[in-house]
């Protein structure tokens, strides 16, 4: 007698071949396409980058470099605070480097650069070594797809860690004033001046943190490549610099090109382009809290955009060939 789990056989055996009814039933749910393919790699991708659903090894490095980050603002905001309570406005200004402008210019800049090495190429390494992308590909998903869900998601992450020290030092700038509510009147300004030079660091980190990590094979070989990205364009062009009528060679350092777009955000348009036009030091004023820009702001722009458009149309182009 044969039993009931049995699967059930139709056809004529001695037609050559036998069916078999298992109960497979077809899909019959919503088909979310490649919306839902991209989201679930940005996903996917957020999490890797700060090792959220894996051990305690991936989460060390990422989370120090948060920590670290967070760390120097407070103890920013703890210097600032101790000298406007003792001495008002004036005890602040004795103080100097604890503007927001000063600690992405510092600080905030270069651990940027050390977390996106150490975590862009979790992203796309990985799965190019393994050959898992061509798997993302079976699915509705284009390498348009996967390039931007990865880069949106290191991009999130980025500007998150850029702006989370100086909320830490706004609070610790507001709660320091004897009178928090009037500093904060006075000063709220700082607020988008600060989102915005964070997004535009962040962005310009991603793009080009991601380049070195498609380019290169393994983790290490990507970290070391966006290191020297970083460091070599700006020893290299720094002698050049140094004269006026050299100045602009500064934009091929990534660094320089940063620097400058935060003076621009912070400073302000009006003032960069009159410093543009007067300044006769090529790193601008001495005093760091309200250094002007090199060049006018169009010419700092354009090298911005440069340096974001042809990093990611590079990356871009590479893995539409890889994937073909």
């Amino acid at each position: 007698m044969a039993d009931a789990t049995t699967p059930k056989a139709t056809g004529d055996p001695k037609a050559g071949g036998v069916v078999f009814d298992i109960g497979y039933q077809r899909y019959s749910g919503p088909r979310e396409g490649r919306r839902r393919a991209r989201l679930a790699v940005y996903k996917d991708g957020f999490r890797k980058v700060l090792g959220l659903g894996r051990g305690a090894k991936a989460k060390l490095l990422p989370w120090a470099c948060i920590l670290i980050m967070v760390g120097i603002s407070i103890v920013m905001a703890a210097m600032v605070g101790f000298g406007q309570r003792t001495m008002g406005d004036a005890g602040a200004e004795l103080v100097p480097g604890t503007s927001h402008y000063f600690y992405y210019s510092f600080f905030g800049l270069i651990i940027l650069f050390v977390f996106a090495a150490l975590v862009a190429p979790r992203l796309l390494c990985p799965d190019r070594r393994n050959g898992t992308l061509h798997l993302y590909l079976v699915r509705p998903l284009t390498a348009t797809d996967y390039v931007q869900a990865r880069w949106a998601a290191c991009l999130t992450v980025m500007v998150l860690v850029a702006w989370l020290p100086q909320f830490v030092l706004l609070a610790g700038r507001v709660l320091g004033h004897p009178e928090p509510l009037t500093y904060l009147d006075a000063n709220w300004t700082d607020i988008p001046k600060f989102l915005l030079a964070g997004a535009a660091i962040g962005a310009m980190v991603t793009t080009v943190s991601m380049l070195a990590s498609g380019i290169a094979t393994r983790r290490g070989y990507a970290s070391v490549l966006l290191i020297a990205l970083f460091v070599i364009p700006n020893a290299v062009t720094a002698p050049f610099a140094l004269n006026p009528e050299l100045r602009w060679v500064s934009v091929f350092s990534l660094g320089d090109v940063l620097g400058e777009t935060n003076k621009l955000i912070f400073n302000g348009v009006e003032q960069a382009a009159e410093a543009g036009a007067q300044v006769e030091q090529p790193f601008g004023e001495l005093d760091l809290d309200t250094a002007s820009t090199q060049f006018s702001p169009s010419f700092l722009l354009a090298a911005y955009f440069g340096w974001l458009v042809l990093p990611g149309g590079i990356l871009w182009m590479y893995y539409r060939r890889l994937t073909l």
